[in-house]
């Protein structure tokens, strides 16, 4: 996580980029309906979501990333 935050503190925009992850950790963290392993597994996907969102790639064969 360090190396994370040394690559965030240098940035103009921290502060948000810092409120923005501790929103969806918290949201996450007080959802009861997942348990760890499946709480993990919500961010790597929500990564890949995003990731097609805003760049058009999915990493796999398939043109469309399930909604």
């Amino acid at each position: 996580m360090n190396y994370m935050l040394d690559k965030i503190n240098v940035l103009e925009n921290k502060e948000a980029i810092l409120k923005g992850a501790e929103e969806i950790v918290t949201s996450l963290l007080e959802n009861d309906k997942l348990d760890k392993s499946e709480k993990l597994m919500t961010i790597e996907l929500a990564m890949a979501q995003l990731n097609y969102k805003l760049y058009n790639i999915s990493g796999d064969s398939k043109e469309e990333m399930p909604k």
